[in-house]
């Protein structure tokens, strides 16, 4: 990467940093990450994946360049229209701040100071609009129904492959042509118009909404579908997850991930970033975000992670997105953060001190949603409360994320109506 480029990426990474209040990224877990994403999406509309992130804060391999796409969703989300606004911004406050020195005669081949910050800013910007993408043609305007996008799965199991089928053909001359796999629009390949078949790979359970994208137009969408056999054990990883036999998480009366199973795998939480999930996606039938409750009962069995607050992480994943709920040491409130709805409950400036709790034993967390309004209950007692959005959603998933390793137990899930599901 070029020098003064590295620099300016540093520069944004620090302004984000500041922003958000979390303390230095080198610190950060892997939820953090993710956290950050659907920030990132909440502000912009735009996906950033958890491994770009990881690798902008240099804490994956580091790309040698980051893309300039990739640049101008970092800056809008610290309100700069794009990268090279910011760049901009950075080099006039630094030429303000500049001391100003009285110039002595210089020799003749000698490059006044002044002149010399000048064409260096005028050599960086150049760099700057040299690496960003060209904005592209707009599209003409297309007809939907000229377009054809269908999906197939070829397993069961995980991970799975789709098929894609789709017909493009009616897209313009020259207009690129792309399938999206789900909501992160990093997680595109380019197709050909006269093609009409394209294969990906999901490693994960979930619902996903895939597209098909003709030049900045999505004209088609198509759901995927990835359930579960029952709950399915992982140790998370940017790339290819690490998936547990159900004897290594099955117990006598719960699902738990232990110390033990994490170290077989050559982890350690004290020392690295360990992440462990359990997932069960399924079609649970007429449950939706407006009449719900779930109950469980959770625990981190890992007292000496990385982090020391041994978090626990429970998403309720429906159609279009999902409700974070993390439970911590109680010490450890002013870091949580909500996720309901699309909408973020900062730990930093709420107070979340219902969500901590003592993890010597199992701890009780319930959600439930019923007359417009969303209750979550930690130990009996209520530690949030907020609107539920009109527009109903189907549930499709409860997911629950350990740092280090934990335990689950007493799953049910069911509605007002008498549908229940002990999971």
């Amino acid at each position: 990467m070029d020098k003064s480029k590295f620099y300016m990426v540093d520069d944004l990474v620090a302004r984000i940093e500041a922003q958000l209040g979390w303390g230095d990224g080198k610190n950060w877990n892997n939820g953090d990450f993710e956290e950050l994403s659907e920030r990132i999406f909440a502000e912009t509309k735009k996906r950033l994946s958890v491994t770009t992130l990881k690798r902008i804060w240099g804490r994956a391999e580091r790309v040698a360049n980051p893309s300039s796409s990739t640049l101008n969703i970092l800056s809008e989300f610290v309100g700069y229209d794009n990268w090279r606004m910011f760049v901009q911004a950075q080099v006039s406050q630094e030429s303000t701040e500049a001391p100003q020195i009285e110039a002595k005669a210089p020799f003749p081949w000698k490059i006044p100071l002044a002149l010399g910050f000048v064409m260096l800013i005028a050599l960086l910007l150049a760099f700057y609009a040299s690496d960003t993408e060209q904005p592209s043609m707009p599209t003409p305007s297309l007809e939907k129904t000229d377009f054809h996008f269908s999906r197939r799965t070829l397993s069961e199991g995980l991970p799975n492959s789709v098929v894609f089928a789709y017909d493009a053909t009616a897209a313009p001359d020259g207009a690129s042509i792309e399938i999206q796999q789900s909501w992160d629009n990093k997680k595109r390949m380019t197709v050909s118009a006269t093609d009409s078949i394209a294969t990906s790979i999901y490693y994960r359970p979930g619902f996903f909404k895939s597209k098909l994208v003709v030049g900045d137009t999505v004209v088609k969408e198509t759901d995927v579908f990835i359930p579960t056999q029952g709950w399915l054990g992982m140790v998370e990883n940017d790339s290819m997850p690490i998936y547990l036999e159900t004897r290594e998480i099955q117990k006598d009366d719960y699902l738990a991930i232990t110390p033990e199973t994490v170290a077989a795998y050559g982890l350690d939480p004290r020392t690295t970033e360990v992440v462990t999930s359990l997932y069960h996606v399924a079609d649970y039938g007429e449950l939706y975000t407006d009449d719900f409750q779930l109950s469980l009962q959770l625990q981190n069995t890992f007292p000496q992670g990385r982090t020391g607050c041994q978090w626990v992480r429970m998403f309720v994943l429906y159609d279009g997105g999902a409700i974070g709920i993390p439970l911590a040491k109680k010490g450890c409130a002013a870091q949580l953060d909500l996720m309901l709805f699309g909408d973020y409950i900062s730990g930093k400036t709420t107070d979340l001190s219902g969500l901590g709790v003592d993890f010597t034993e199992a701890a009780t967390l319930q959600c439930n949603s019923k007359a417009g309004m969303l209750e979550i209950l930690v130990n009996g007692q209520t530690a949030y409360t907020a609107k539920v959005p009109i527009a109903a959603k189907k549930l499709v998933g409860v997911v629950v994320h350990f740092e280090g390793s934990g335990l689950m137990k007493e799953v049910s899930l069911g509605n007002t109506q008498g549908l229940y599901h002990a999971l």
